[in-house]
């Protein structure tokens, strides 16, 4: 016990029968509080205005990591409409896939596929796709004239089937962002059943 007169002192006023003492915080408990509050600039500073990675940042490159991972176990995919159709209920590779799709894609197609220089991939209408297996042709080949680049030899025929799933699965959740272009389609066909 200090003899600081302060110490202990009662305060004038009384609620419900209750007094209180008006002793100061603990020096440890002040500093942390400080340090707490200076710690904060730098930190939404990094992380809010800055360039630090976000959570969600780290787990959506976790996520491309495991894709990364996952494409090594799949084998070489054919580019047909079955495997195609099989894939796009696959929820793990459509998940990696969009990491994929948000990493190569977004700048023209945003990363909901609604589209922004390029088309939108959510709606029914598709400028050079007819088919499933067009889309494949389309990501491989690309449409130079309309600014769509080839992804062969800088992507693994793998990554562009699955890739090719998952544009096609992003038209179950139309988005009216951007005008449709091009012409109507018909909806994919049914997933077969798995052998």
């Amino acid at each position: 016990m200090t003899d600081d007169p302060q110490r202990d002192k009662l305060f004038e006023h009384e609620y419900d029968g209750i007094r209180e003492y008006d002793n100061p915080m603990p020096g440890w408990w002040v500093a942390i509080f400080w340090l707490t509050i200076l710690f904060a600039f730098p930190y939404i500073t990094w992380y809010h205005v800055g360039k630090g990675d976000s959570v969600h940042d780290n787990y959506e490159a976790e996520l491309a990591a495991y894709a990364q991972q996952l494409l090594a176990t799949y084998g070489e995919l054919e580019a047909d409409e079955p495997t195609i159709l099989r894939f796009m209920d696959d929820s793990v590779a459509m998940t990696g896939m969009a990491s994929l799709f948000k990493s190569k894609c977004t700048q023209c197609h945003l990363a909901d596929g609604s589209g922004n220089v390029g088309p939108n991939l959510t709606d029914d209408h598709w400028i050079n796709v007819k088919t499933l297996t067009d889309i494949y042709s389309v990501i491989n080949e690309g449409v130079i004239a309309k600014g769509m680049p080839e992804w062969q030899g800088k992507l693994t025929d793998t990554e562009i089937v699955l890739l090719s799933a998952y544009v096609a699965q992003l038209r179950r959740n139309p988005l009216p962002d951007k005008a449709p272009q091009g012409d109507p389609i018909a909806a994919w066909p049914e997933a077969p059943p798995p052998p």
